[in-house]
């Protein structure tokens, strides 16, 4: 699938682009809010935006799907390959290829090999050589963090009479939190023996705490998305999955291994242990076939095509827990290259049950950093907004990555309403269909000044009234 390139932004001009990188959604945008640059946490640079590497994939990896009554280990042996995993049952594996093979040509291969249905390389990043454009220090306060006006153009007050999202899981997939950070106290998922209901895919283990220091350009951002979230719906749950390292830099197999834990953590699809609601502050230009169908495979989307090559028993997990409705609603950063070009995965790839989120300013305009176009259907404020950072502190940052965990939050606002179409046998918050979530949100947003895009408005969204016109300037 071809897809635009856009000349890089200034945050990346001392770097030369090699190939897709997998991160956060972007380079940051605003300004201080005076001279002093402690005002500041501008969004590290990001996908192609942001960094050099010296490759497009990580350690020679190729993802590959078969059909039934493939022999994924002899398919490897004849190509040179070796197996590395498996994504859980399902016929989609990881394999390594010789160092120094060319990636291109070991791909054109494994397409042309009978009963291979997918093959593409693992996309990934490597240590960046570019700076970030701007950095973050300790200035701000709690009481900011209330204060600040998204709440008020979101009407969060008005919208938390309603609901606060209580019993919701959101699941952040992101560099990590600060787990012990105020903003989180008592709003986090846990297991049913009181365990934290998070994992990290970075390490391999399940503390999923950001790592790093603020001289590396993704700290702080996970806990910064997370404390968003709560500020929107303070009664979720949130489940950290920590997917990208301090460098806010990952890969497509990472990714997709994580979006499956989200939404069945304990591995039995009749439980419902899994996300409600799934925020992906993070994105590539390159698009990947694997990522289109793990994003399907959360909100349950993939159960509604006649795929053939879906039919595998290895999915019927999958089927199994999306009969029961354990789908997840997922929300996706558009990215910030300000570009109506520029298109960012896994939000452009469009698949139903998901929606891309850019991002708006005080003014209740497009934020100049905002990519748009008409694939994006949301807005939401991401411009200077106020969160939690590592080390309990408060800290002002902009970006597309700040404006999705407001529209997660308030898709969990309107998960605890009852729907007008209810799914057949579900019950609770798993009655809504992730797309109709989705189209709440559309449905009751108002216009964004100067824009085609609509902005979000939670009040609006959870009492199914229509939102008031914005004030224009």
């Amino acid at each position: 699938m071809p897809y635009p390139r856009t000349p890089l932004s200034q945050c990346a001009r001392q770097a030369v682009l090699l190939g897709a990188v997998w991160g956060l959604a972007g380079c940051g945008g605003g300004e201080p809010d005076d001279a002093s640059a402690d005002a500041l946490l501008a969004e590290p640079t990001t996908v192609a935006q942001a960094v050099a590497v010296s490759g497009t994939t990580i350690g020679q990896q190729v993802l590959v799907l078969v059909g039934q009554g493939v022999d994924m280990r002899a398919v490897a042996t004849a190509q040179r390959l070796t197996v590395l995993g498996q994504f859980g049952q399902r016929p989609i594996y990881r394999l390594q290829a010789p160092a120094g093979s060319p990636m291109a040509t070991v791909v054109e291969r494994l397409r042309g090999t009978p009963g291979v249905l997918m093959a593409e390389a693992n996309q990934a990043s490597e240590t960046p050589e570019g700076k970030r454009n701007s950095f973050w220090a300790i200035g701000r306060t709690q009481a900011e963090y209330q204060a600040q006006w998204a709440p008020a153009t979101l009407r969060l007050a008005q919208a938390h009479r309603f609901s606060t999202g209580q019993g919701v899981r959101v699941a952040v997939l992101d560099t990590g939190m600060d787990l012990r950070h105020t903003a989180f106290a008592n709003r986090l998922a846990r297991r049913a023996d009181g365990r934290l209901l998070g994992r990290d895919f970075v390490d391999g283990d399940d503390d999923p705490s950001e790592r790093g220091s603020t001289a590396d350009a993704g700290f702080g951002h996970g806990t910064h998305v997370a404390g968003l979230v709560a500020l929107a719906a303070p009664g979720a749950r949130l489940m950290p999955l920590r997917v990208l390292d301090a460098r806010g830099q990952g890969n497509a197999w990472v990714l997709a291994e994580a979006l499956a834990w989200a939404v069945d953590p304990d591995g039995r699809p009749d439980t419902d242990d899994g996300a409600h609601v799934i925020n992906l502050s993070l994105g590539s230009t390159q698009p990947t076939q694997l990522l289109e169908l793990a994003v399907a495979l959360a909100n349950c989307t993939f159960t509604e095509d006649d795929d053939d090559d879906l039919d595998h028993p290895g999915f019927d997990a999958d089927r199994a827990r999306c009969a029961r409705g354990h789908g997840a609603t997922v929300l996706a950063a558009a990215g910030n290259s300000g570009s109506a070009d520029e298109l960012v995965y896994p939000a452009a790839e469009e698949v139903k049950g998901s929606r891309a989120v850019t991002a708006t300013t005080a003014q209740q305009g497009l934020a100049s950093f905002a990519n748009h176009g008409g694939w994006i259907k949301l807005a939401a404020p991401g411009d200077r907004l106020v969160s939690a950072v590592p080390g309990g502190g408060w800290a002002t940052w902009s970006g597309t990555s700040m404006a999705t965990p407001l529209a997660a939050g308030t898709a969990a606002l309107v998960l605890t309403q009852p729907p007008h179409d209810a799914l057949p046998g579900a019950t609770g918050l798993r009655r809504w269909r992730a797309d109709d979530v989705l189209k709440r949100l559309e449905d009751r947003s108002k216009p964004v000044c100067g824009a085609s895009v609509k902005q979000i408005d939670a009040a609006a969204a959870v009492s199914d009234t229509a939102a008031p016109p914005p004030v224009c300037s």
